[in-house]
């Protein structure tokens, strides 16, 4: 079982998109959207399936088979890349392999230098949409490139029907980051992309909507020069953001939010994130 790092194989240099393997459906899900991405960005797809070796103490004194573990990943990766290739990639750009460790750790390490990762997010109804996964909550904290998270269950169709991405931002200046990488995602898809705000304020909405809107054009006034050919529209709301974000996340194919990094270790993802991931009907990218 491998556990070197991934900066030591000279088979992922260059760009490359990062994929968590867990032989769910879900799982399968992040491995045609990473598949899309690395063809669109001509980038090596990654597919990891890790181990936890945590699970092979067991609990109530059962050791599992480490063997058998092994084999269970490199199943849960042989379908993986059966559905990459059937997406469209060459057998040379798909490289997996299975990774002894916690999965969010695992992800979050190899993270480093990738350009995209992917992870899948079982669908869940009622109370237990508040303990969405584990996995994607920890890695929305410790991932080091952007995030996509997608649930089969939700999107189960190929996205990009709709030529149309989405970005909600607070306005302020740590948008800046989340709003290039939207509109550098749109550009390369040939997408429009909407510029989502959505305000708590009540009362003297159209003082609150103008100062809004100003603060927005600041921030995409530079980024318009670089990216003259996305079609970008600025969208101001009030209400609730968590039903303003879903709502649009069922227009769009892609809705994406920004994560501002942790000062403190642990679990930084607010109650918004966490409800909007829970609900979106779009893949979900969270930019830092």
């Amino acid at each position: 079982m491998s556990s070197d790092s991934v900066h030591e194989s000279p088979e992922l240099s260059g760009p490359r998109v990062l994929v968590g393997v867990d032989g769910s459906e879900d799982g399968l899900r992040a491995v045609r959207y990473g598949a899309r991405a690395a063809r669109l960005g001509r980038a090596t797809l990654h597919l990891v399936h890790a181990v936890d070796d945590a699970v092979m103490a067991g609990a109530w004194g059962v050791v599992y088979d480490p063997s058998a573990l092994q084999e269970a990943g490199e199943h849960a990766n042989q379908a993986a890349r059966a559905a990459a290739l059937e997406a469209g990639l060459d057998a040379q750009q798909v490289h997996d392999e299975v990774v002894l460790g916690n999965a969010a750790a695992v992800l979050a390490r190899l993270s480093e230098g990738a350009d995209l990762l992917v992870t899948g997010r079982r669908s869940v109804s009622g109370l237990e949409r508040m303990f969405i996964g584990s996995t994607s909550v920890a890695l929305a904290d410790a991932a080091q490139c952007p995030l996509v998270v997608i649930s089969a269950a939700a999107t189960p169709g190929a996205t990009g029907g709709q030529n149309h991405i989405a970005v909600g931002i607070d306005a302020e200046s740590h948008s800046l980051n989340t709003l290039g990488w939207a509109l550098s995602e749109a550009e390369a898809r040939g997408a429009r992309l909407t510029v989502a705000h959505v305000s708590r304020q009540e009362g003297r909405a159209g003082e609150v909507d103008e100062v809004a809107r100003r603060a927005i054009d600041e921030l995409l006034e530079p980024l318009r020069v670089s990216h003259p050919l996305v079609d970008v529209q600025v969208q101001v709301s009030h209400g609730n953001p968590v039903d303003e974000l879903v709502d649009l996340s069922g227009q769009v194919d892609l809705l994406v939010l920004g994560v501002q990094r942790p000062k403190l270790l642990g679990i930084h993802l607010g109650g918004v994130m966490r409800a909007v991931l829970a609900h979106a009907q779009s893949p979900v990218a969270l930019v830092k």
